[in-house]
């Protein structure tokens, strides 16, 4: 079964909403004021079951050019469109307006329902046909049947339904994708229920059960049931119309223009587009002032050309479009701009880039660029070109993921594409696929050596280099989970081709070699015999630090210096502090000496009392030694700590 949707369109009163109730006994005009005024001003919707077995959601759309922000959100959901014109009536403003505006929203397939036959002869009949495929004769739509039908007398309607049939087939369905994603045309609360939302799905599919994010905002809820044509689902699909019963939802959670998704996706408050105009559009400058319009979604903006100075009626362009309000818009989405009044619909386009640079200059590298990006939205069955530009583009690795999401393509698509691109790398790590383009991948290698380079330089007495945590914030990966990911394959790489090692925790450069100065060694060890005499007392950096003046030491080279003797073992780091491991030893040995001749163990202040130890350096050391396991220290008894050797202690051999 197909998941299609249908959407009416025409100019005001020829009848599309009497006939979308005369094909299913549904009455799409739900408001009171629409009752009154005897229009449509809210989308309506219906469905109906067809004698092939397939049921088709319908969308009608208001006709009246004070509503066309309302017929943009509807049409934006739509498969196919049944452009209703009344016989009586012939092509009229609204007609010309809703054909534009279905053409710029790339719907390729439609078929037309002539209303009002009944009250017209045979002869006008005919005169509106000829009107009509005259009129539809350079387009898409040249060869749409075109029925007659009354929605008084159901003349017509059989063979209007049996038509939608034989169209069905030939309506492909939109591309699921990896992820759902559904803008809202209506927030409802049905009693004993709760909050209900309505739309039309534009990508992946959800299940009843599933968390979904209201965005912007990401405010999270959970589908409590589905509906589809008024029947329950488990689960509803690109193309279908659906109706969530959702947990957590509050009326004043809600805006017109937000959307649900099963992930949190990226704001955007500028993109890059092709525009055309239609033919009685007044021209755009080089900047301009718009209303945007893509599903529901409705912001003022500002358009900047890109490769011309001024758009006229008919003619394309690439452009950046500045909104004033954030939205989630994605590559591929289709959109429709006015003019600042609202009285005009002037063309629309289509999103190559939804997360674009500001583009401050017009350069002739940028409009390639741009160029190529477009191209590749024309051949739609070859995504590589857009996959590359989009890598280029972000100057980083992205996960296949996350590459699925910002082109709008199935990850086993890009997947697919990738095996035959020879200048990008994949790299699978678990079930996470990175992906980076070559020469952006040896940038990195080229900033990795160089930071290398550096930390060698400055530091040309230690033989380690840098750790992976160190070259997150060099190369941008702090808060970037996939580039940790991708640094650490990375580097794995660089070691087979033998242009780093790895020493410990750390990378340094295969060619590097220790190299100490004999004035150099003399001022180590002039610093670890000071720290070596500090002896029972607990080392002191600032006193450290001035005898190190006195000794013509700068300070840069004393902390030089200690990382020397920690990195050889000469000094010991435990809770940031420092001790010679002589020192150490020493005390280790005094202390468990001490302890051996005590099954019961000694307090904390005879302990000290019988090595010497300060205050400030036996708690050190007592800490160190229970962490090595070699004694125990028991909770203060009258304020009193009571230390014990284990029986790791008492076997301890210097």
């Amino acid at each position: 079964m197909k998941h299609l949707i249908m959407g009416t369109a025409g100019h005001v009163d020829h009848g599309k909403t009497a006939l979308i109730k005369a094909l299913t006994n549904i009455d799409c005009d739900t408001h009171k004021e629409e009752k009154e005024r005897g229009i449509t001003i809210n989308l309506g919707f219906s469905h109906i079951n067809l004698p092939s077995g397939n049921a088709l959601g319908i969308i009608d759309v208001p006709g009246h050019k004070d509503f066309i922000n309302t017929m943009v959100g509807g049409a934006s959901g739509i498969d196919f469109v049944l452009l209703v014109i009344a016989a009586d009536s012939g092509i009229m403003p609204q007609t010309e307006e809703h054909l534009n505006i279905i053409r710029t929203l790339k719907i390729k397939h439609a078929i037309i329902a002539l209303t009002k036959i009944d009250l017209v002869d045979e002869e006008l009949v005919d005169l509106a046909k000829l009107e009509i495929m005259e009129w539809l004769a350079e387009t898409e739509f040249k060869d749409a049947p075109i029925v007659g039908v009354s929605n008084k007398t159901k003349q017509g309607l059989d063979k209007l339904v049996e038509e939608i049939d034989l169209l069905i087939p030939q309506v492909e369905e939109r591309v699921s994708g990896d992820f759902f994603r559904m803008y809202i045309d209506r927030v409802f609360t049905v009693k004993g229920i709760g909050s209900v939302v309505t739309g039309s799905v534009l990508n992946g599919e959800i299940s009843i059960g599933k968390d979904l994010y209201l965005l912007p905002g990401n405010k999270k809820m959970r589908i409590r049931t589905i509906q589809r044509h008024n029947q329950e689902v488990e689960t509803v699909y690109t193309g279908d119309r659906a109706a969530f019963n959702l947990t957590g939802l509050k009326a004043e959670d809600f805006k017109r223009g937000m959307l649900l998704s099963d992930k949190i996706l990226e704001t955007t408050q500028r993109i890059d587009a092709q525009i055309s105009l239609f033919a009685n559009s007044t021209e755009l400058k080089l900047w301009s002032t718009v209303i945007f319009y893509s599903g529901t979604f409705e912001s003022q903006a500002k358009i900047h050309l890109l490769n011309k100075d001024v758009v006229k009626g008919n003619e394309t362009a690439l452009v950046q479009i500045h909104l004033e309000k954030e939205a989630i818009l994605k590559y591929k989405d289709k959109f429709i701009i006015r003019n600042t009044s609202g009285n005009q619909s002037l063309g629309g386009g289509i999103i190559i880039d939804a997360q674009p640079l500001h583009h401050r200059k017009r350069t002739e590298k940028l409009l390639n660029e741009l160029e190529l990006l477009n191209l590749s939205l024309l051949n739609e069955g070859n995504i590589s070109e857009r996959i590359k530009i989009t890598l280029q583009k972000e100057g980083k690795p992205l996960s296949s993921d996350n590459l699925s999401e910002i082109l709008t393509s199935s990850e086993e698509e890009i997947l697919n594409q990738i095996d035959v691109i020879d200048d990008v790398f994949r790299y699978s790590i678990g079930d996470v696929n990175i992906l980076i383009l070559n020469s952006v991948e040896a940038n990195y290698v080229q900033k990795i050596i160089e930071h290398l380079q550096l930390y060698h330089t400055k530091y040309p007495i230690l033989k380690r280099g840098l750790t992976e945590t160190d070259l997150y914030g060099k190369l941008g990966f702090s808060k970037d989970k996939i580039g940790k990911l991708y640094l650490s394959a990375l580097l794995s790489r660089i070691e087979i081709e033998q242009k780093i090692i790895k020493y410990k925790d750390s990378w340094r450069l295969s060619h590097f070699e220790v190299k100490i100065a004999a004035s150099t060694k003399k001022e180590i060890e002039l610093i670890e015999q000071k720290i070596l005499d500090f002896d029972t007392q607990k080392p002191a950096l600032g006193e450290l630090k001035e005898w190190a003046e006195e000794q013509k030491i700068s300070t840069e080279k004393l902390n030089l210096y200690i990382r020397y003797l920690a990195e050889n073992k000469r000094l010991i780091y435990f809770n940031n502090d420092f001790l010679h491991f002589q020192n150490i030893e020493k005390f280790r040995i005094a202390i468990l000496n001490k302890l051996k001749t005590s099954e019961e163990g000694f307090f904390f202040g005879e302990l000290r009392a019988a090595t010497g130890l300060t205050k400030k350096l036996i708690p050190i050391l007592l800490a160190l030694f229970e962490k090595e396991g070699l004694i125990q220290i028991f909770e203060p008894e009258d304020n009193k700590v009571r230390v014990k050797i284990t029986e790791k202690g008492q076997n301890y051999k210097q």
